[in-house]
């Protein structure tokens, strides 16, 4: 396996008190999509700072293709607030993004012209910036953060805020160029189904750490069974009426309403939970099995909800 990325336990504080990550090591296999998921503060954004050398590690190792030492040509970065200049328009941004990369004369206007083609953005390229829809901006993003031809792309939170056809869309270019240009992709995200669909390997931060990590199916395989979500007015109650049946590791609070448990055949363990919860008179809402996704795996290891696509 040939790493574009390693980290080694990295560590990172702000101040005195405030650990951003902890220890943190990963290897990013070249050629993949790597996603970094978990809930705003977890840590992602800071790594992605530190691996893109906005912010320095306090401590530890980091290699970029094997090398301790980071050739920025070799990067590209798409930030979570957009770099587009909204006063220019979209083959001004891309001309002058390219400028900085080195490029010049007709190498630059092929370049410019071939990325407004490849994001279908070729016949909105003279318009101002400021009047594309929020899809279009995003485009523009990605193409102005691939002009120099990177083998390593960050993207952090590359959908936030855009509607569901937009992200859709995004993904799809995502994965192209991933396919197409065997670009190493290294994504943060709090929307689960995002990682799902893109990453080829995904990591879980919490707390400035990583809690797991694995294939989105390896993953899921670690829940163990379907996931009952009981929305009741006393979940604690009913965890401890649950407790002698399922153990205490398989019961997560998601808030003051909210009860999830983990068993096989949830289907079939549902008349006998609602049965005990109504013999304790702990009145229920509401009740529905699932079967796991990496939200339910999130929640397995650190007791947190992870945004849902669409949800804000």
């Amino acid at each position: 396996m040939n790493a574009a990325v390693q980290m080694v336990k990295v560590k990172k504080t702000y101040g005195k008190n405030i650990t951003a990550i902890q220890d943190l090591s990963l290897i990013i296999e070249e050629g993949k999509i790597y996603a970094l998921l978990g809930p705003n503060g977890s840590g992602k954004t800071t790594t992605v700072r530190i691996l893109t050398t906005l912010a320095s590690a306090d401590a530890g190792e980091i290699y970029y293709f094997g090398s301790p030492q980071i050739n920025k040509k070799m990067i590209g970065c798409v930030a979570q607030n957009s770099g587009v200049d909204p006063m220019g328009t979209g083959r001004e941004n891309l001309m002058l993004q390219g400028r900085i990369y080195g490029l010049r004369g007709e190498a630059l206007r092929e370049r410019v012209h071939e990325l407004l083609t490849g994001f279908h953005l070729l016949k909105d390229a003279d318009r101002l910036s400021k009047h594309y829809s929020g899809g279009m901006r995003r485009k523009l993003d990605l193409a102005m953060g691939i002009i120099h031809r990177p083998r390593l792309l960050f993207l952090d939170e590359p959908t936030t805020g855009l509607d569901p056809e937009s992200r859709a869309d995004l993904w799809q270019t995502i994965k192209q160029l991933q396919r197409e240009h065997g670009m190493t992709v290294v994504l943060t995200t709090h929307y689960m189904e995002e990682a799902d669909e893109l990453a080829d390997r995904i990591a879980f931060m919490n707390e400035g750490t990583i809690v797991a990590e694995g294939t989105a199916e390896e993953m899921k395989s670690k829940v163990g069974g379907d996931t009952i979500t009981i929305q009741c007015r006393e979940p604690q109650i009913a965890a401890q009426i649950l407790e002698p049946i399922y153990p205490t590791q398989q019961l997560n609070h998601q808030d003051d309403s909210t009860l999830h448990v983990i068993t096989d055949k949830g289907a079939e363990k549902l008349p006998d939970i609602i049965r005990l919860l109504e013999e304790k008179h702990v009145t229920v809402n509401s009740i529905a099995v699932a079967r796991p996704d990496l939200g339910d795996v999130y929640l397995l290891y650190t007791g947190k909800m992870l945004r849902k696509d669409g949800e804000s």
